[in-house]
């Protein structure tokens, strides 16, 4: 590669794993995740600083000259699991998620998954279809125990992490994502990040957006709507978040101050959220087939046959 290359950029560390891949290999964890079109991931560790390797899947028999930014799985890699994204033969979303899940912490596990949704690349349903067919993968525990948790409809990972450290740790139920609240007589009062309804709890997750002198304006204002109609509310920043000790004796604090009032006597109703997107998923990966290989999609017969996947060049000039 020339010198001027950028290697910071993930895409590219991506693309050249995926050239040195022996015959029956492709690209998966968060790597083939992020060429899918996954949510949020760039390539660094949890502490935002630190380069993730590159995960790849050579099969039983395949190899790979190994080096410190390379995780090299020996798993099972049938055809129907690869296909070609941008040119590089990669794991479809499902296994990709899937292997990515299963290099961390079961934390972390939900925040893997919860990109893969927030991106659109794959549904709840097909992950836990997927996660159902491989019982006996390694490490398969921390996947079931995500899935559990996982849900959809985020906006950020430090939402997942809060949210989880709320639920584990702090006492609160299952928490509803990015839910619209509404008065009883149809008037709007927001929408809110996490929303213990048991307790009427709100927990706003404040990222650097919420900074912005606009921003935080009309966070007071929706905060004080939000308590008129008996919510409690709790905001969490990023720095606070990092102190999970402090953190879970606010969010217990916060909780037992709620006022925990029966449905028929609150002053606020909510909206149910549309989480199928299984058209929208069937719809992209025709797009992408057709984009790939239009005249080669269907034999003489019309019946329809399986095809390399190839969309085109990354849109991202520093990536050669």
């Amino acid at each position: 590669m020339p010198a001027s290359v950028d290697r910071a950029v993930p895409q590219q560390r991506v693309v050249e794993e995926a050239a040195r891949l022996p015959t029956g290999g492709a690209v998966t964890g968060w790597a083939a995740a992020l060429l899918a079109g996954a949510a949020w991931f760039d390539g660094l560790a949890p502490d935002g600083r630190t380069p993730l390797p590159v995960q790849v899947a050579v099969g039983p028999r395949g190899g790979v000259r190994r080096h410190s930014q390379l995780i090299v799985s020996y798993e099972s890699l049938p055809p129907w699991e690869v296909w070609r994204c941008y040119g590089a033969t990669c794991a479809r979303p499902e296994r990709a998620i899937f292997d990515q899940m299963r290099q961390g912490t079961r934390e972390e596990a939900i925040v893997v998954a919860e990109a893969a949704l927030a991106g659109e690349i794959t549904s709840l349903d097909r992950l836990l279809t997927f996660a159902s067919r491989h019982r006996s993968a390694r490490r398969r525990a921390i996947v079931d125990w995500a899935m559990a948790r996982v849900r959809g409809g985020v906006r950020s990972p430090l939402e997942v992490r809060v949210r989880t450290v709320a639920e584990e740790q702090a006492g609160y139920s299952r928490l509803l994502v990015n839910s619209v609240v509404y008065a009883p007589d149809g008037r709007r009062i927001g929408e809110v990040d996490l929303l213990d309804v048991v307790s009427g709890t709100v927990i706003e997750v404040d990222g650097a957006d919420h900074r912005e002198a606009g921003q935080h304006s009309w966070d007071i204002v929706k905060e004080e709507a939000l308590r008129q109609a008996g919510l409690e509310v709790a905001r969490v920043t990023g720095r606070q978040s990092r102190d999970e000790e402090s953190l879970v004796a606010r969010l217990v604090a916060v909780r037992a101050r709620s006022g925990f009032v029966p449905p028929q006597a609150r002053g606020w109703t909510l909206t149910p959220r549309r989480t199928d997107n299984e058209a929208l998923l069937r719809q992209r990966e025709q797009e992408m087939m057709w984009r790939a290989a239009p005249d080669d999609c269907y034999g003489a017969d019309d019946s329809y046959r399986t095809v390399a996947l190839d969309s085109g060049p990354i849109h991202d000039p520093t990536v050669r």
